[in-house]
């Protein structure tokens, strides 16, 4: 074949092609002309979403299709638009023109508005279009058919318009870059779906799946992933209705949330089926402390499990595992063990500040008790770490376990090493009634009792020295100050063993009044005792023997320090004769020697007020004189009627010679 054979063939192709084009394009004005597409779409829009619809120029092209500039659609109110787009383009099938039918197969809405607006009652701007309604059966055939197999949205922005809003407070937020996508859609069968948007605050959305059966019970099978690699952008780019709460943690780290949801759409809470959430590095702060948590949430169907999930707080890091079950039935159950080595809560705890008082709170303002709870959850957990610092005392080889069901919390076990010794304790705490109610016991072996008084009592450092052991029970209901104390009780024992007494309290106190310097630092080999607590009172019973003196006590301190206790005060001989001066010193030793000194105390801890308990040393000293004077003092009775009783004469004076008071 020649050249211009060759150049002849093709010329008269290109002319066929041509004509055909010109054919077609014709036909398309003919068929898809501006007036018949505004006459069949805008009536068929409206139609089905009850709103008015406006439409700027249409053109139509062989090759782009049908374009619908400035397409309108009106909300419901009427005032703002529901959706506004720049353009819409229409894509159609090319053989069905030759019958003068226009198939439009696929809409592309190019960079759209869509304004979705929740009103104060709950509903929403678009509830009407999700409700079921029959459509009419058109009466006229349109040479329009929108069989619709492919949607494509571009470059969308949607602004959420929350008026109900989080806590009655209303808020507006937008959402960029929408890209949504849609193939070979069947109201029967499943098509793929895609959406992809970015999210205040720089985080980024991206769901990918099938949707099926849409014409009657929907359902789909998604992927979604959630990416927040800045959680402190994402809280400021959101508004402050929706992070108010949440602000003041001051969020940073990254998130990662991978979900898969399949199932029909009207039971959202069975969608889910598997998913992951990852933690990168979110810290928060809390309590005076900013831990941070890193590792990963596997989800499933109804079930939650931590994989290397660790937090970090203070530069201290604590291994966390934790598994949930039955999450969405009742009750759920949780489990969580938490491990480390070494844990220094005076860095985590708020430091101890001097104690105001309190403002008087009208009768009106007084808080009231916590009402019932009725949580659907069963826990459990454990706390393993291997040393443990509270102020100046470390606790070694702690260990706790509890768990929480039908609404009580049990401490089965708390125990560990502790100043030398040990101790353990066992809670439970009734959360299921007002003011909750409670219980305890609480033990302790060789504890050195100097360690725990320093660290709980700072101000009485240095007051009691010994190895201690103890044993309590405690009760009680109530939350609020006055309730505690008008509601705890219990008993228990105490015993300190090879141990001493000092301080510049109570001990002092008791040297100065007996003018007996060697009591400043009492000695003993033990010291113990029983105590009960009601009604906010102490009641105490104790015993101490030393080789300076022998002391037993009984009676109550108050919840407010307040002493009101008797001391069967017994001093050694030697101790006693530089006490009691004069005479008649010897009228109060015991057989052995020892100087018997009743005694009362008042005031308060810090502050005690001693007297000598006149009734128990005059009872001792009449004994004594009765002994010594025999008859001679009771023959003075006769004839003195009227007068003082001659026993208690000498009573008063022998006691201001012994004592100098």
């Amino acid at each position: 074949m020649n050249r211009q054979k060759l150049l002849k063939i093709t010329t008269i192709c290109a002319g066929i092609v041509i004509v055909l084009l010109v054919a077609l394009s014709i036909l398309i004005r003919v068929v898809i002309s501006p007036e018949q597409v505004k006459k069949t779409i805008l009536p068929r829009i409206s139609a089905a979403m009850n709103r008015q619809v406006s439409l700027g120029d249409v053109s139509v092209s062989i090759f782009s299709g049908i374009r619908l500039h400035d397409l309108v659609i009106q909300d419901r109110e009427g005032t703002q638009p529901f959706v506004k787009a720049g353009a819409l383009r229409l894509e159609y099938r090319f053989w069905p023109l030759l019958r003068k039918r226009v198939e439009i197969t696929e809409i592309r809405l190019e960079s759209p508005l869509l304004r979705v607006v929740r009103y104060t009652d709950g509903s929403f701007n678009f509830s009407d279009l999700t409700a079921k309604k029959e459509q009419p059966t058109p009466t006229v055939k349109s040479p329009i058919d929108l069989a619709v197999s492919q949607f494509t949205l571009t470059n969308g922005t949607m602004i959420f318009d929350d008026r109900q809003g989080l806590g009655g407070k209303p808020y507006v937020t937008e959402i960029n870059n929408l890209q949504m996508a849609a193939k070979n859609i069947s109201m029967n069968g499943d098509f793929p779906v895609s959406l992809q948007a970015n999210l205040p605050g720089g985080a980024t959305i991206d769901i990918a799946g099938t949707a099926a059966r849409v014409g009657s019970a929907p359902s789909i099978v998604l992927t979604t992933t959630l990416i927040a690699k800045d959680l402190a952008k994402l809280v400021a780019g959101l508004p402050t209705a929706v992070t108010e709460k949440t602000r003041t943690l001051a969020l940073a780290g990254g998130l990662e949330l991978r979900l898969k949801v399949a199932g029909e759409t009207k039971t959202p809470k069975q969608l889910l089926q598997s998913g992951e959430i990852k933690l990168n590095s979110i810290q928060l702060t809390a309590g005076g402390t900013r831990p941070s948590l890193s590792g990963l949430l596997i989800l499933g169907k109804d079930s939650i499990e931590s994989k290397e999930l660790k937090a970090t707080i203070a530069g201290q890091q604590l291994g966390i595992g934790l598994k949930g079950t039955n999450l969405l039935g009742k009750p759920a159950v949780l489990s969580l063990a938490i491990q480390g080595d070494k844990l220094d809560l005076n860095q985590l705890l708020p430091p101890s500040t001097a104690k105001s008082a309190a403002p008087a709170i009208p009768a009106s303002a007084a808080k009231a008790e916590p009402d019932p709870m009725n949580l659907p959850l069963t826990a459990s957990g454990t706390v393993r770490v291997n040393s443990v610092l509270y102020r100046t005392l470390t606790f070694n080889n702690l260990s706790m376990a509890w768990k929480l069901a039908d609404n009580v919390f049990t401490l089965d076990s708390l125990k560990g090493n502790l100043a030398g010794g040990s101790f353990s304790e066992s809670a439970r705490v009734n959360l299921g009634v007002k003011g909750y109610g409670y219980s305890s016991q609480l033990s302790a072996q060789g504890v050195q009792a100097d360690q725990l008084v320093s660290a709980l009592a700072p101000k009485a450092t240095g007051s009691v020295f010994g190895s201690l052991g103890f044993t309590a029970q405690f009760q009680g209901s109530g939350t609020l100050p006055e309730s505690i104390k008008r509601n705890l009780s219990g008993q228990g024992n105490f015993a300190i063993s090879d141990g001493k007494l000092t301080g510049s309290g109570f001990m002092q106190g008791l040297a100065g009044f007996l003018k007996a310097d060697q009591l400043r630092v009492l000695r003993f080999s033990r010291y113990n005792g029983t105590f009960g607590i009601k009604g906010a009172v102490v009641s105490v019973n104790s015993e101490l023997n030393g080789s300076d003196a022998r002391i037993k006590s009984s009676g109550t301190v108050d919840f407010e320090k307040r002493l009101n206790m008797s001391l069967d005060t017994r001093m050694s001989p030697a101790i006693t004769s530089q006490a009691a001066r004069g005479e008649l010193g010897r009228f109060l030793t015991d057989s052995q020697g020892w100087g018997v000194i009743p005694l009362k105390v008042s005031g308060t801890i810090a502050s005690p007020t001693f007297s000598l308990d006149a009734a128990l040393a005059g009872a001792h000293l009449k004994d004594k004189l009765r002994e010594e004077l025999g008859n001679r003092i009771f023959k003075g009775k006769q004839g003195q009627q009227g007068t003082q009783k001659p026993e208690q004469q000498l009573l008063d004076r022998g006691l201001e010679r012994i004592f100098g008071k």
